[in-house]
């Protein structure tokens, strides 16, 4: 019988004859590493479904060497003490709306109203579940446990910590987490007259003045004067901003104008990074949530040097304070 040198290829190709019997077959390729917070990629669907939520790691450090704050409380709260039911009980006993803006509450808002439509649809015998995937979804940027309480439409008699002139606008209480104290507390309001929006500006500097003592940094630029007319033209795009910096404590005085709109800002926080508890190492927890008396003006000069100069440490002995909660692990943010 004779073979054609053809036939076992063609065995081959018709499955009717083993090819390269004996040799072991080639070694699947290497599993590729995966990484125990990284998000399964791809397009389309394929990456969407099973995305691992990011974890949050919080790096905080201790107030540097330096001066400490005399005076924490601000807008009825304590920075670096007060916590969400707080922030919530004083927006009731000031007839406030408020609620959490963060992109995670935001979202789960979101999901919770879209839920509610799917189940409204679905009783009344309809498909709901078309572009619905994201509800099982969650981004990076939602990894951020901070807490956003933020109160519009805050009218300034609302705020009787210290008398201000008539506004509106938001007071915001910012938290590094739910299980963390106050780090951020402001007012930011605007107006479209330059007149009262400088009087407010330069009202809120003289009161922390009063209280702070002198400016850390003011701003680079004269503020504006008034015309011969009685006018004031607050340039546009110029941040006139008044800074207080401790080592626990920072607080800034801003005006601003975007257009027709200027804006009033005071803030007083906990400087980035800084463990947010900075402001109670070594100090008692107050009485209330009231800040101090402001002396009156007749009695402390505005330029009157601060209770801690500028060379001055702080208390020679402050006792370790218990750390900040544990924050839940972390990813860097979205």
């Amino acid at each position: 019988m004779v073979i054609s040198p053809r036939t076992p290829a063609l065995a081959c190709l018709l499955g009717l004859a083993a090819c390269g019997a004996g040799e072991a077959p080639p070694a699947p390729a290497p599993a590729p590493a995966v990484q125990p917070t990284a998000a399964p990629t791809g397009s389309g669907l394929a990456g969407l479904f099973g995305r691992k939520q990011p974890e949050w790691r919080f790096d905080f450090k201790d107030p540097r060497p330096g001066p400490r704050a005399p005076v924490t409380a601000a807008m009825h709260a304590e920075v670096g003490l007060h916590r969400v039911a707080d922030a919530e009980a004083l927006a009731a006993r000031l007839g406030l709306t408020c609620g959490d803006t963060s992109i995670r509450a935001s979202m789960e808002g979101r999901r919770k109203a879209e839920r509610k439509r799917i189940e409204e649809a679905r009783a009344r015998g309809e498909d709901a579940v078309t572009a619905a995937s994201w509800l099982d979804r969650k981004s990076k940027r939602e990894a951020n446990p901070q807490v956003r309480f933020s109160c519009p439409k805050t009218r300034s008699e609302q705020l009787t910590d210290r008398p201000r002139p008539p506004s509106e606008g938001r007071l915001l209480f910012v938290f590094d987490s739910a299980e963390h104290p106050l780090r951020h507390v402001s007012y930011q309001r605007t107006a479209k007259d330059p007149a009262p929006a400088l009087a407010d500006y330069q009202d809120a500097v003289a009161h922390y003045t009063r209280v702070y003592g002198p400016p850390t940094r003011v701003p680079a630029r004269e503020l504006p004067a008034p015309a011969p007319d009685g006018t004031i033209d607050i340039p546009v795009a110029t941040n006139f901003e008044t800074e207080w910096a401790f080592s626990d404590l920072l607080v800034k005085v801003s005006l601003l104008r975007y257009a027709s709109l200027i804006t009033v800002g005071e803030r007083v926080e906990v400087p980035p990074g800084i463990r947010p508890d900075a402001p109670r190492l070594g100090k008692p927890a107050p009485a209330d949530a009231d800040p101090p008396a402001a002396p009156s003006p007749s009695s402390v000069s505005p330029t009157s040097p601060p209770p801690l100069a500028a060379g001055q440490s702080a208390a020679p002995s402050r006792p370790a304070a218990t750390p900040p909660p544990a924050a839940p692990t972390a990813a860097t943010a979205g």
